[in-house]
This record gives structure tokens, sequence and C-alpha cells, in this order.
């Protein structure tokens, strides 16, 4: 009985110890999301001072500047407007001299006439009576309703409500991006990435969702992204999209965002995720002198006239992985089993064999030396072919789907193991097939 209860406090201890490192991990989920939260938070608010620092200042500048302007062009009508008045004064106030000095030199003449003091000189009366035909019309002076009287106009009322509720406009706070990242899987020398529209207050009628990768790991939803040089990997109404041509073990941090129908601005950004992929990407094994590789063994090309099997590097297609076939060049077709696929074993000279799935240069499809009765389309020069697979564990079985051109055909493959080399055999030199 002693025996028995203290394996049951044991046992209680052990439930007890597990469950108190799940509370701990909860209690340190809990604090990743307080800090996600408070850093986004701080973060948003210095980014808000920033733009409306900078918005001030534009407008500020922007007003002081149409001031100047404005008070400009008051100047230089002013300036263009006094001027001709400025002339017609002059000589206005010139005759005006003059006139006052002919009457006053009249009064001293009419002074002398009545004094009779002096003899009048009928001569100076004479020539005092021609200078006032001199005088002639008065000069053309404009009327008030024909020089300038300047006037600013402002519609105010209107200007305010239309740059108030621009302000008004200026920004959102958004809680989270509209859409998120759900799922990123690991596919050879890839990541396979999924995302999804989130539930928010305003829906959204997204038109197109954008996909960016950084190297190296950026987890932080504050992160400063001019440490990370994120590039465009994707545009398009999908919801996932397949990133090829990454480095086993190298971290990548990904982010999406979408935009919205009827709008040019792209949403807030996801927030970031780290991602690894540790499956080595799809390479052609060594094979000179019968087949030469390039890029970095993606491409193969057939060399001699040898009926020798290439096979990939390693077993590199598994389980919920596919693989794809390009030609880019075709060479002559001189055996029937001469094709691309799928191998479970190595083999060296001929695709037809047990454990092998191929379709050949004509489209025929064999799988364990049967041949199937479904044809594809011929291998010609840039066609595509792909293998995907599904493997059923219980069953042991992998369900795999052949994909070429417009057709595809799905054969279940009883195995062992969900692991393959992909291959491809010809017989004559001139075939080159790029694997992705």
């Amino acid at each position: 009985m002693e025996e028995f209860c203290r394996k049951s406090i044991l046992e209680s201890i052990d439930l007890a110890t597990d469950y108190s490192v799940k509370l701990g991990d909860l209690i340190f989920s809990i604090t990743q999301a307080k800090k996600q939260i408070e850093d986004t938070a701080h973060l948003s608010s210095s980014e808000i001072d920033k733009v409306f620092d900078v918005l001030s200042s534009c407008v500020h500048k922007a007003l002081e500047k149409r001031r100047a302007v404005l008070k400009g062009r008051v100047e230089r009508i002013e300036e263009q407007s006094l001027k001709p008045l400025n002339e017609c004064q002059k000589v206005v106030q010139h005759k005006l001299e003059m006139t006052k000095k002919y009457i006053v030199e009249g009064r001293d003449i009419l002074d002398q006439l009545q004094n009779k003091k002096v003899p009048v000189d009928i001569k100076t009366n004479t020539n005092y009576g021609n200078q006032a035909s001199l005088m002639g019309g008065l000069p053309a002076v404009p009327g008030l309703n024909e020089v300038p009287a300047l006037t600013f106009q402002c519609d105010l009322d209107v200007i305010r409500e239309t740059l108030l509720q621009e302000i008004d406009d200026i920004g959102s706070v958004s809680s989270m991006g509209p859409v998120q990242l759900t799922n990123v899987e690991e596919k050879p020398g890839g990541l396979l990435v999924h995302w999804e529209e989130v539930e928010l207050d305003r829906p959204i009628d997204v038109q197109s969702f954008r996909l960016q990768v950084a190297s190296g790991s950026y987890p932080d939803a504050n992160q400063n992204h001019s440490e990370a040089l994120y590039r465009d990997l994707y545009e398009g109404l999908d919801c996932c999209h397949l990133i090829r041509d990454l480095s086993p073990g190298q971290p990548y941090t990904l982010r999406v965002c979408c935009m919205d129908a009827g709008s040019k601005l792209w949403s807030a950004w996801s927030v970031p995720r780290v991602a690894v992929t540790h499956t080595p990407p799809y390479v052609w094994r060594d094979c000179r002198p019968y087949y030469a590789t390039s890029v970095e063994g993606k491409i193969a090309c057939k060399q001699t006239s040898d009926n020798v099997v290439l096979l990939s590097s390693d077993l590199l297609v598994g389980a919920n992985h596919s693989i794809q076939f390009q030609v880019l060049e075709c060479g002559e077709t001189s055996e029937w089993t001469d094709g691309l696929g799928l191998a479970k074993d190595i083999i060296s000279t001929d695709l037809n064999q047990s454990g092998v799935l191929f379709i050949n240069a004509k489209g025929h499809v064999f799988l364990d030396k049967k041949e199937k009765t479904t044809r594809l389309p011929p291998l010609t020069k840039g066609c595509r072919v792909s293998f995907t697979c599904e493997y059923f564990r219980q069953q042991k079985k992998m369900r795999v789907n052949i994909d070429s051109e417009d057709k595809a055909v799905t054969y279940d493959w009883i195995l062992p193991a969900p692991s393959f080399y992909f291959v491809m055999c010809f017989r004559s030199p001139g075939w080159k097939i790029l694997v992705e």
C-alpha cells in the first residue's frame, strides 16, 4: 500500500511538473504578446509624430510660400499701376505751376494798370495774351473706374473645411494587418508559404497579395525594416506561394500584405515570420562524361550516346513534395525508354524497371515496368512535367499526380518508404532538363 501511494504521488508530481512547464510556456507566450503590443504601439506613436511633424513643416512652408507669392503679386500690380499715374502727376504738376506763375504775372499787370504808376507796355500785354493760348487743354487723367482697385479673394470657409477634412483622413491605425501568414512548409531548397485574410472591423475586397522575403532573422513586429533587405517574391490573388532556391539552414523572414480594390496603397504588413528549410534543393548528381550539369546542378545535358541513367544527388523527393522537370532542349528520341521520372532505388541503364515511375519522350507512362493506358503530351522543347507526391502511411501508399501541359493523371503506388530519386535517361545527346 505504501509503495502504491509513493508511486501515485510520483505520478502526480510528474503531471504537475509537466503542467507547470506548459504554464511557463504560456507565461512566455503572454510576455511575448505583451511585448509585441507595447513595442508596436510605441513604434506607431513615434511614426505618427514623425509624419505629423513633417506635414506641419510642409504645410507651414507651403503657406508662407503662398503668402509671399500673393503679396508679391500685390506689390507688382501696385508698382505697375502707380508708374503711369506718377508720370501723369508730374505733367499736371508742371502745368499747374506754370499756370499759377501766369496768373501772378497777370495780376501784376492789372496792378500796374490800376495804379498807373508806370506806363503799360502794349507789347507786354500782347505777349501775355498770347501765352494764354499756350496753356492748351487739360491732360487726360484716368477715372477711378479705370485704375486698379486691388482685392484679395479667398473662400476661407471652404478651404478650411477641405483642409480639416483632409487632415481628418490622414493615416489610419490598425490593430494588425488585414492578411497574416498562417503556415510555412519546408520544401526541397524552398518554403511553401500560406496566408489568409483576417477578420477586421472594415471588410476589404482584396485585388492583390504581396509577399516579401529578407535573408536573416527579423522576428519582431517593430523591427527596423531598414535593417532587413526585403525583396518582392509574389504579387497576385493566390493565397500561397512556393519560394525556390533557398539555402538550407539559412533563416529567412517573411511578410505579406494586400491591396484593397479601388486603392493604390498597400496595406499594413503582417507580423513577420522567420522560417528555415532544412531540406536540400533538387540537384542532379555528377555523371560525367555522360551528362554535364550546370546552374548549381539544376540543369543536366546529355553529352554522349551511351544509355546511362542520371539520378538526383540523393533521395530528395519525399512525401508532400513536388518536382517539376522543364525540357530546355530536345535531342533525338532513339529509345522508347527515353524519359524522366522517379525511382525508389539506384538504377543505371534503363528506366523500365520495378520501382520506377516515368513518362517517356512520346508521352507514355510506365509504372513498375507496366505501361499505363493514359497518354500525356510528348516531351517537347519548353514543356513542363510535374510530379506531386502524397503519402498515406497506414496503407504505405504514395499517390502521385503527373501534370504535363494541359493533361494530368494520378496513380497509387505501393511503397514501403516515401523517398525517391528523380531520374532521366536519354540515349541521344542534346537533351537538356531543368529540375525545380
